[in-house]
């Protein structure tokens, strides 16, 4: 059993939906199998969140395969804190901010 309770923050869904329109505009489900592999990165976090390395402070990075995007994420007690999901050439202070500000 889990010992982690998981919980994606308001912002994280709005880049996973947004990420996920744009792709299904690009060709036909291909936002499916985006929403398919960002399940699997979140399964795979919440499987073992300290597998993943730490960025900074105490935020860790997960690589999405198939995808260049990135889950940020932070553990608090037994909470995983999800709250970016992030393309790889997006400026990286825009969830760097994100964190302090949940953190402040």
């Amino acid at each position: 059993m889990n010992k982690f309770k998981l919980v994606i923050n308001p912002f994280a869904e709005v880049d996973i939906k947004d990420s996920i329109e744009w792709y299904n505009f690009q060709k036909e489900n291909l936002g499916e199998e985006f929403t398919q592999k960002i399940k699997e990165t979140v399964f795979r976090i919440n499987d073992n969140p300290f597998q993943f390395p730490k960025v900074k402070k105490k935020i860790r990075k997960a690589i999405v395969n198939r995808f260049p995007y990135s889950i940020f994420f932070y553990i608090d007690d037994s909470v995983i804190n999800v709250f970016a999901v992030f393309h790889i050439s997006r400026n990286p202070i825009i969830w760097q901010k994100r964190f302090d500000k949940n953190n402040e």
